[in-house]
């Protein structure tokens, strides 16, 4: 499978990733997953391709938002197929792709 999308969050989303959901304040990861992300991943799923998304460029990606959108999405949907139509990067800082992929295979359910 090819990569025929990139998505880099810090230019297409924020640069400051906050908390889980809406209702815990802005920049949620439930934002993220909802407004920006999920319509690209159904259309990868959809045309059988790959996203690469680009986790450079923010502050720092705080356990809930990653829960709250990649953990959230592999709680729904299962972590098989995002880890087909997913692939991650980062120069700066490679062991945020390491605490997304466990996120996404070991789901964090909601408190």
């Amino acid at each position: 499978m090819k990569i025929k999308d990139t998505l880099i969050i810090a230019v297409e989303f924020k640069d400051n990733p906050g908390a889980r959901d809406r209702e815990d304040g802005p920049n949620s990861g439930q934002e993220f997953l909802e407004d920006v992300f999920l319509t690209r991943f159904n259309k990868a799923v959809e045309e059988n391709y790959i996203i690469l998304i680009d986790l450079d460029g923010v502050w720092g990606y705080p356990s809930s938002f990653v829960s709250g959108s990649f953990g959230k999405l592999s709680m729904e949907r299962g972590s098989e197929i995002l880890l087909k139509h997913l692939q991650f990067k980062s120069d700066k800082n490679p062991i945020r792709i390491d605490k997304v992929l466990n996120e996404i295979k070991n789901p964090t359910p909601k408190k």
